[in-house]
């Protein structure tokens, strides 16, 4: 007894010693014999040949073989059967050699050793053989044609039984080739008119000339495939004559009409008719409708039944008809149904221990109900001794309290007339010690709330008792069950359940155990549940997901898609953690989405739903309904769960064709509850079809191309070519012009245009030919200018010609330039010329047709900037219509003048004009030319206009010259209105300025504005041009400026910067430079600017003094939560010079003695120039004037009058206020925003240099200043 056995035990192990003293223990290896079942029942054999019945069982001890031959044992030991019988070495096949006739019998083997005997199956074993056909002569039969013919075949006996066929033999056909093969024969075809019934005559029920075989004879044929043989008999020969006539239909032949059918199997009925035309052979069922196991067959005279059931009982009905005659007639054939014996319950071989029961069920159905027969050992039930510990009970065999005595072999037969069942079990009782099999795992863990079992699986006869102990406490209760096969189920585990297990097994022979440990986790719990989504495609569709666990256990997670793991192998998913994310989203994406938390010990879910909205996907099943000659009919099929969420608004039918296989066209577009629909086809053309649906979100992709192609036959264009059309711009020809035809309306091959031309005044017609069906246009040379002609344009293929009759037209040859030019073309004297338009008149034209060449359509008046001719020439069509527009008006007045208005001159400009007369596609020559100036007016819109920085408060601005100036430029008008969502808000001009770059400032973060700039002359406002554009946010940081150069001066510095151009990052309102020596700490600054320029001037700097300077940039107010600031990174410089010298050499004597002298030296020489000039002293420049013969005291104005006497401006020395304004002494390039002229470089492009470029500009008024 082993030290963890409970007190609890003692008494059953005691007990158990006592009982095995009264059972001895079996070899569990020994058990009864048992038969495998045999393949056939049916055993045939050639005689001299070899027989071999298996008989192969499983037993220990080693089953004895016996053989019974109808039920008398074969004695294998005798000479004649010791010669020929032998059983093969350690099985029970019974092998017969040069077998006989007397071996036909009934065999079946017994199989037996100590604990019982097994049965086979008996087999029949018969001698396989076929007689031969009797002698006959050769018949020869005279068929009338139309009518039936029945060739009789008497087949031979034949074991097993032979198939029957009928063939062609022509004569002196003796060799009928391989005995083994039916190739080579030339078998009689049977059909819809030629048939056998079940003995082998063949039925002829329409004869016609060819079943005549020339002569050849039918021959009736039997196969036996066991003993490979083909017999021949019954020769005929078939001699159709006469003429077909109608024939009713008439029965020759049917089957049995009351027909037994057994479940399962097939079950077949026959109805031959004659009749000429053909019988017609119809099978019904009355009552019922056939279903899809009942079919005709090809040849229509035979009904089958496959896999018959008790409800196809009834009757059915064969009709045979023909056109003949009106007369029906009709067989009815009666179907019973019954079935074989089948196992309901079928008896299986049983182990038990002694003291144990046992139960045996032989259970089967049939109809009729099958009768039961028990046998033990091969011996009917009824013949064996009693047994009180067993009894028959129905179709059951109980036995109890079983003892070692009781193992047996049982057998069981269940029979109707249909049938029979053989089983063949055995009972094995054994007495063998507890033992586990399959002990509990020594260490398992698992989570909490989880039924787990633990494994104690035990084997011994009679069956062990299990009991379960968690340390020294046995186990019982709800949660704990001990399960048949001894393992113990934990319901719900929790903490407590963990320790250390122990389970018992025992019986009256022995007893066994084993133990395990169990440790519970905490169960893994989803906190954080995905959420469903509904989104577009495209779009990104992100699951998050959160789960806690076991602290002493690692987390892990898995997404599932409908049930199957998500692998990351698709780059449009990516997993992290808990968190799955999909970017581009499409229909195939929608499906349950689930995740999987696990720690390795249990897992915890929470599933999602993501539906995308996307356009429908494709219909399926497209086929093709019927294709006519001008229509076809399409069906597809398309479910609900394809709409993808939005609703079905519709669907496209698209066709390509053969001749543009590349190109889909609509061809429909059905409803969303249509499911075909209906294309319009041309002649001549090979289509493919496809289906879209069409949904809110879009239109589908397309549905496979349906599988059968749709050809239309030939035939005739369906009409001619259309706006067919003369036209007139090549001279000496007439031009003929049409709409081309696609292939798609050729309708056949060969297509070509006809063309037939005839003069108006003439008969002659002129027939030509054009073979390209992709050129519309006939060029016929005529040698004469404009003249009419009638003209055809037919459409023709290899059919012919369109039904409708072609439409003819009137045309005309080609025109030619007008022989006129209009004359005293001049400047209309009552109009007075603007910025933009000026009036003009001239002499009429004769318009005849001789004169112009053509028809007269009107004038054109041609204008172009003096010189410019080439580049600047535009035309003003003046019709001949009295009509008016915006750009011109015509009219012809009372002198005989032509009068037109022409509108849109250039401005400020210097134009030349002439006027030419045109017909439809030629000009005359040009008048006399008009020269004339235009007034200033207002400019176009600016070149271009740009953002060159963007601030979360102001742009700094930047545009082109006006494309058109139209006079002087004065300056540029800035104006802005506010963008929110589709609104525009008020203009608000902000600044007027004479340079083209701008700060714009003052603006509201993160905001949309439409910016406006016009150019101004005298003559006021030009066309504006303007852009959209959002000022910065202004959570992100200010750009740094960068420090490009800095030139150092004696006691300055320039200094020139740059804004980097950042996506989405801000510039500062104001930029500003800071400077420090370099032994210095503190900043010191100058004055802050709105940095157009980018650049700035220190001054009051010391000589030869190294310094630090950067450049600072901010926006907003200073203690603001807008205010922001950014400074650059610092350069070093030195100013120029030479250091000062000591302070005493200042104070020296010697030194102020000097500079006093020099002082009063300086004071000498003043005194002395004033008294001078109070003389009268002339200086050398009033003695160049007096030799060049002028007096320059003399007081009168010699500019007053020129020779001529015409009075001349006044001299601008002498009157100051008429000095022109580029000599005026005040203009400074502070007028131009700079401060120190310096500042530029040697082209005055300082800002082109540092700034961002557009375009260069001149240093004219136009240039640049300073705005704040």
């Amino acid at each position: 007894m082993g030290p963890g056995l409970p007190p609890a035990l003692v008494l059953v192990v005691l007990s158990t010693g006592l009982a095995v003293a009264t059972e001895s223990l079996s070899n569990p290896s020994y058990k009864p014999p048992s038969v495998a079942r045999a393949n056939t029942r049916n055993v045939y054999y050639l005689a001299e040949e070899k027989i071999e019945l298996d008989c192969i069982a499983e037993g220990s001890p080693e089953p004895i073989y016996r053989w019974f031959k109808n039920g008398v044992q074969l004695n294998l030991s005798t000479p004649e059967n010791k010669a020929r019988m032998t059983l093969q070495s350690n099985v029970g096949t019974l092998v017969i050699d040069q077998a006989r006739t007397t071996d036909e019998g009934t065999y079946q083997c017994v199989a037996e050793n100590n604990f019982g005997k097994s049965l086979s199956i008996k087999r029949n074993v018969q001698l396989a053989r076929m007689d031969p056909f009797p002698t006959t002569v050769i018949q020869t039969k005279r068929a009338l044609l139309g009518r039936s013919e029945i060739l009789t075949c008497t087949p031979p006996n034949s074991i097993p039984k032979a198939k029957i066929s009928w063939i062609i033999v022509s004569e002196g056909d003796m060799d009928y080739r391989d005995e083994d093969s039916d190739e080579g024969f030339n078998f009689v075809n049977l059909d819809n008119r030629i048939t056998m019934d079940w003995k082998g005559n063949l039925y002829i029920t329409n004869v016609k000339q060819e079943d005549g075989q020339d002569g050849d004879k039918y021959v009736c044929m039997a196969n036996n495939k066991i003993v490979r043989s083909f017999n021949q008999g019954e020769d005929k020969i078939l001699e159709p004559f006469g003429k077909p006539a109608d024939e009713p239909v008439s029965l020759l032949w049917h089957s049995d009409l009351k027909v037994l059918g057994l479940v399962g199997k097939t079950a077949k009925f026959k109805c031959i008719f004659a009749g000429n035309p053909q019988a017609k052979i119809v099978w019904r069922r009355k009552g019922k409708e056939l279903n899809s196991r009942m079919k005709q067959s090809k040849d229509i005279f035979d009904f089958e039944i496959k896999r018959v059931k008790y409800e196809d009982a009834g009757e059915y009905v064969c009709e045979g008809s023909n056109s003949a005659h009106d007369k029906v007639i009709r067989k009815t054939f009666v179907l019973t149904v019954e079935a074989r014996p089948k196992w309901v319950v079928e008896p299986k071989d049983l182990i038990k221990g002694v003291e144990e029961n046992a139960e045996f069920s032989c259970e089967a159905k049939g109809s009729p109900e099958p009768t039961v027969q028990w046998y033990i050992n091969g011996n009917q039930i009824e013949l064996e001794p009693d047994n009180p510990r067993r009894k028959l009970v129905g179709n059951k065999l109980i036995f109890t309290n079983l003892s070692k005595t009781d193992s047996d072999v049982i057998q069981c037969n269940a029979t109707n007339k249909n049938g029979f069942i053989w089983a063949d079990f055995f009972l094995h009782v054994l007495a063998i010690p507890a033992n586990v099999d399959r002990e509990p795992l020594p260490r398992l863990k698992v989570a909490e709330g989880q039924t787990i079992t633990l494994t104690c699986q035990s084997s011994g006869k009679p069956k062990p008792t299990v009991v379960w102990f968690k340390g020294t406490q046995p186990l019982t209760g709800d949660r704990h069950v001990v399960q048949d096969n001894g393992d113990l189920l934990i319901k719900n585990v929790n903490h407590k359940d963990t320790g250390n297990y122990k389970c018992y097994a025992r019986n009256r022979f022995g007893k066994d155990e084993a133990n395990g440990t169990l440790t519970v986790r905490k169960k893994t719990k989803i906190d954080s549940v995905p959420l469903d989504l509904e989104l577009i495609y495209g779009n990104e569709a992100t699951f998050t997901c959160g789960a806690i666990t076991d602290p002493l256990e690692t987390l892990e997670y898995i997404w599932l898609r409908d049930g199957v793991r998500i692998e990351e192998d698709d780059p449009r998913v990516s997993i992290n953690d808990g968190t799955l994310t999909i970017i581009d989203i499409n229909s195939k994406d929608t499906a349950n989405y689930t995740c999987m938390a696990s720690n390795g010990l249990d897992n915890a879910t929470a599933t999602a739903k993501l539906q995308v909205k996307a356009p429908p996907d494709p219909p399926y099943n497209v086929s093709l309904r019927h294709c006519y000659a001008n229509d076809a009919l399409l069906k597809w099929q398309f479910d609900k769960n394809q709409e993808n969420f939005s609703p079905l608004q519709g669907f496209i039918v698209e066709y390509n064709t053969s001749f543009n296989p590349d190109n889909w066209v609509t061809g429909a577009r059905p409803s969303a509850d249509s499911r075909e629909a209906k294309i319009k086809l041309s002649l001549w053309v090979r289509y493919n079809f496809r289906v879209k649906a069409i949904n809110e979100i879009g239109v589908g992709k397309p549905s496979a191309i349906n599988p059968s192609e749709c050809k239309t036959p030939q035939g005739q264009p369906d009409r001619h070519p259309r706006k067919v059309q003369t036209v007139g711009d090549k001279t000496n020809f007439l031009v003929v012009e049409w709409e081309t035809m696609p292939q798609i309306e050729h309708n056949a091959p060969d297509f070509f245009y006809n063309i037939s031309v005839r003069e108006k005044d003439g008969n002659a017609v002129m027939n030509l030919v054009e073979t390209d069906f992709t050129v519309g246009r006939k060029e016929i040379f005529i040698n004469k200018t404009y003249k009419p002609y009638y003209i055809i344009v037919r459409a023709q293929n290899i059919v012919g010609q369109p039904d409708n009759k072609a439409q003819e037209i009137l045309g005309y040859s080609g025109e030619a330039a007008p022989t006129v030019v209009p004359s005293n073309f001049e400047l209309d004297p009552d109009k007075n010329v603007t910025a933009t338009s000026a009036g003009f008149r001239w002499d009429p034209v004769n318009t005849s047709t001789e004169f112009m060449q053509g028809e007269y359509k009107g004038y054109k008046i041609r204008y172009w900037k003096k010189d410019q001719k080439e580049t600047t020439m535009h035309e003003v069509f003046i019709p001949d219509s009295v009509k008016e527009d915006s750009r011109r008006k015509r009219r012809q007045t009372a002198d005989n003048k032509m009068r037109a208005e022409v509108r849109n001159l250039p401005s400020y400009a210097e134009i030349e004009s002439d006027v030419v007369v045109v017909n439809n596609y030629f000009s005359s020559e040009g008048s006399n030319i008009v020269n004339f100036s235009t007034p200033e007016g207002v400019p176009s819109a600016v070149e271009y206009l740009d953002a060159l920085y963007r601030g979360s408060t102001h742009f700094l601005l930047e545009w082109g010259e006006p494309k058109e100036p139209n006079g002087n430029v004065t300056g540029y008008k800035v104006g802005y209105k506010k963008i929110q969502g589709l609104e525009i808000g008020e203009l608000e001009v902000s600044k007027t300025v004479t340079k083209r770059r701008v700060f714009l400032g003052n603006l509201t973060p993160d905001t949309a504005y439409r910016v406006y700039v016009w150019g101004l002359t005298q003559e006021g406002q030009g066309e504006e041009y303007y852009i959209d554009v959002r000022t910065a946010e202004h959570t992100s940081d200010l750009v740094r400026p960068i420090i490009d150069e800095v030139r150092a001066a004696a006691t300055s510095v320039k200094v020139t910067w740059q804004i980097p151009d950042i996506e989405g990052r801000p510039v500062g309102a104001l930029s500003f430079l800071q400077y420090r020596q370099l032994t210095k700490n503190d900043w010191e600054s100058v004055p802050e600017e709105e940095h157009e320029d980018f650049w700035q001037e220190i001054e009051g700097l010391k000589e030869a003094t190294p310094y630090q300077v950067r450049v600072v940039t901010k926006t907003g107010q200073f203690g603001t939560e807008s205010y922001q600031e950014a400074a650059s990174d610092p350069r070093t410089f030195t100013t120029t010079g030479v250091a000062a010298k000591k302070a005493n050499v200042l104070s020296a004597g010697w030194f102020i003695g000097m500079m006093v002298a020099i002082a009063i030296l300086l004071l000498i020489l003043i005194i002395v120039c004033i008294i001078k000039r109070n003389r009268g002293d002339k200086y050398h420049v009033q003695e160049k004037e007096r030799l060049r013969g002028s007096n320059p005291d003399d007081g009168q104005d010699h500019f007053n009058d020129d020779e001529n006497g015409v009075g001349q401006s006044n001299s601008f020395e002498n009157n100051p206020e008429k000095m022109p304004l580029e000599y005026d002494e005040t203009d400074s390039m502070e007028d131009y925003g700079d401060v120190d002229p310096g500042k530029f470089n040697e082209d005055g492009s300082f800002i082109g240099q540092y700034g961002v470029q557009k375009s260069p500009e001149p240093a004219n008024a136009s240039a640049m200043s300073t705005l704040v």
